[in-house]
């Protein structure tokens, strides 16, 4: 089943991740796509870009279907953050062939991402880390991978443009494992904003989330 996981977060969230294993129209008759949706996904030409779109998708509906919120699609705003059509729960997406991601929040702005380490890391990494960060991550490329969907769940979670990754968000050092939790903040008109991470390695990827 496409669905692999879904789960409950305290009293007011749920995350889920999508694989995706079905052609595309296999995917677009499980998901409802409003007017605003189908005109977006006119606009990617490429087929998989397009699967893992609608596979994120999948994975709202799946989870609103598990807070009992009627689904009505989603559409995103002047800086791109995807919202519930019809409804105030805080959402988030992501993707990275062939998985997909989402969560939800009754209340609290979210944010969610999931990639899968590589070297690549290794060699951009002084773009997104400071110092510190830059020396407990080494060349660790899952540790660089916490750090670099950590960066991205923050950013999506803020929900705004303008947030640079290397002087504007920090995560504090941590002990790599499979699962945690760290500390974080980042910056937003000159005051600091704290928050925990949580981090996960499932399927050779790594998944974040925050809120």
């Amino acid at each position: 089943m496409p669905l692999i996981k879904l789960n409950k977060i305290g009293k007011k969230a749920y995350w889920c991740l999508w694989e995706i294993t079905e052609t595309e129209d296999a995917i677009r008759n499980k998901v409802y796509l409003s007017a605003e949706g189908k005109s977006e996904l006119e606009r990617v030409g490429h087929l998989t870009k397009r699967k893992e779109r609608l596979a994120s998708r999948a994975c709202i509906q799946a989870l609103a279907e598990a807070m009992n919120i009627p689904y009505n699609g989603i559409y995103k705003d002047e800086h791109s953050k995807p919202h519930l059509i019809g409804h105030n729960h805080q959402i988030s997406i992501s993707h990275s062939y062939p998985f997909a991601v989402g969560i939800i929040h009754r209340q609290l702005p979210v944010g969610i991402d999931i990639e899968k380490p590589t070297d690549k890391l290794i060699r951009l990494a002084y773009r997104f880390l400071n110092k510190e960060e830059l020396q407990n991550a080494g060349a660790n490329s899952k540790k660089l991978c916490v750090y670099w969907t950590g960066k991205e769940a923050i950013y999506k979670l803020n929900g705004k443009k303008g947030l640079i990754f290397k002087q504007d968000i920090r995560i504090y050092p941590f002990q790599l494992s499979k699962r945690d939790t760290i500390r974080c903040e980042f910056l937003i008109n000159d005051n600091s904003v704290r928050l925990s991470l949580e981090y996960r390695e499932l399927k050779n990827h790594i998944i974040s989330y925050c809120f």
